[in-house]
């Protein structure tokens, strides 16, 4: 028997750039930094890069990090794929997973948009990292069998859920086949929740690499089943734990990858590499719209849950005006660009390549067989552009957290208000009118504002 050790970290911050501009505004809180973004860049995303720990563990990077990184901070960004690419040469296999593209919840998505989400984020992925995904983080682990069976029509093959997503007990050392609706079987790789939660939650825990292995990983290869392969101790958490939220836990990271894990007989491994190793032998059910942050049918993020501090009452109002905007401006779409393409979802997909920067719009333009300048060019454009700022608004950030008040909720809102004035000014509609209209009944507690008197008023 061998033992393996995988730890993932989901690398993820929320967007706070300013739809319209692109640019970050200055963050107080991140002092001496601008914002968070180059704080956590410092204490977490460089300090890994540096210590090559992104080449021994697991990890997925959201796109929407990844494009600021690439902006910002091109040498982080290139340190990290390149460490994909060198497990690659050492294992043959990478250590990392894709993730939808504005990390929006996939199973309250349309299906529509759930694909978009889908092939914008492999298309990021292999932009950046030079191969095609194999495994997917799902942004809050939220899943439902619709959401899998669209991750496999993407070729996608396997997922990390929490054991509590699982419908029936599961032993978490050994990955699981998903039995989908359509004949096909996607894989699912629990992992170890009190430990992932330690890690998480416990700094104390983490002092030491050689206590850590001793006191609390060594222990769960003890009385393992004969007959289900080779058994896999599975940590997935926040990847700003090591460094941000608990500084110097990088340090930590690449003593137990480097040197800890090994000399007690435990082999760091990727997930890719050792579900090659290590097919699913069992297969087992999951809990519908299941999620690792919110026992409760994903209510955290579509109305006032237990979850949330506070109250949440407003997010189903929010949801409900997104939604309403999110049909008026696929209606505007369909209409203005039936005359110019035959598919303008399609369209939709491949307009990725100009949003992460692979190539310029007049180019693009040109290879989808349409007009590079004048009217028809900038329908599209404008189109695309406002496409792309609807999707934006369904990232679960906005809805994550207690208050309309936060920078998360405001990007969402910001987001949604922006593309209702680029579809106004492309259509000379008034759907920005009906956005406000909407967004006046969105109330948060901490704040008798509305979500109109918050953003829509300073046209933000």
């Amino acid at each position: 028997m061998r033992a393996y050790l995988s730890v993932h970290g989901h690398f993820y911050q929320p967007p706070r750039e300013d739809p319209a501009t692109g640019l970050v505004p200055r963050e107080p809180g991140a002092e001496p930094f601008h914002d968070f973004n180059e704080k956590i860049l410092a204490e977490c995303y460089r300090p890994n890069a540096e210590h090559g720990n992104f080449e021994r563990m697991s990890f997925d990077l959201g796109p929407t990090l990844g494009l600021w990184m690439a902006r910002h901070h091109p040498e982080v960004l290139r340190r990290i794929a390149e460490a994909d690419r060198a497990a690659v040469r050492r294992t043959g296999h990478g250590n990392a997973l894709m993730q939808s593209f504005h990390h929006t919840v996939l199973p309250l998505a349309s299906e529509r948009d759930r694909r978009t989400e889908l092939r914008w984020g492999i298309r990021w992925f292999a932009h950046t990292f030079g191969r095609q995904p194999v495994g997917i983080w799902l942004p809050e682990t939220a899943v439902d069998l619709a959401t899998l069976e669209s991750c496999a029509e993407a070729g996608l093959r396997f997922t990390i859920l929490s054991p509590e997503q699982a419908a029936e007990p599961v032993d978490t050392r050994f990955p699981y086949r998903v039995a989908l609706p359509s004949g096909r079987t996607f894989t699912v790789v629990f992992y170890e929740g009190p430990l992932s939660g330690t890690v998480s939650f416990d700094p104390g825990a983490t002092h030491s690499a050689p206590a850590f292995v001793d006191r609390f990983v060594r222990p769960r290869f003890v009385d393992v089943p004969a007959g289900l392969g080779d058994p896999l101790v599975l940590i997935a958490s926040d990847g700003e734990v090591y460094g941000h939220h608990h500084p110097f836990k990088d340090l930590f990271l690449r003593d137990l990858l480097h040197v800890r894990a090994g000399e007690f007989g435990i082999e760091p491994v990727s997930l890719e590499h050792f579900l090659a190793l290590n097919p699913p032998r069992g297969e087992v059910a999951i809990r519908e719209r299941s999620s690792w942050g919110c026992p409760h049918e994903l209510l955290r993020w579509r109305g006032d849950c237990p979850c949330t501090p506070g109250g949440g009452a407003w997010k189903a109002a929010l949801r409900a005006a997104f939604d309403a905007l999110a049909e008026r401006i696929d209606a505007l779409t369909e209409e203005r660009a039936a005359p110019l393409v035959p598919d303008v979802w399609a369209l939709r997909d491949r307009y990725v390549d100009v949003v992460i920067g692979a190539t310029d719009l007049a180019t693009w333009l040109a290879e989808q067989g349409l007009p590079s300048v004048g009217p028809e060019a900038e329908t599209i454009a404008g189109l695309m552009r406002a496409q792309q700022s609807r999707l934006a608004m369904y990232a679960s950030c906005a809805f994550y957290w207690e208050d309309l008040t936060r920078l998360e909720a405001a990007y969402g809102v910001r987001s949604a208000l922006h593309a209702a004035r680029l579809i106004d000014a492309l259509c000379g509609t008034d759907v920005t009118g009906d956005l406000t209209r909407d967004l006046a009944g969105v109330v948060g507690w901490k704040s008798a504002r509305s979500a109109a008197e918050l953003y829509a008023a300073a046209g933000d």
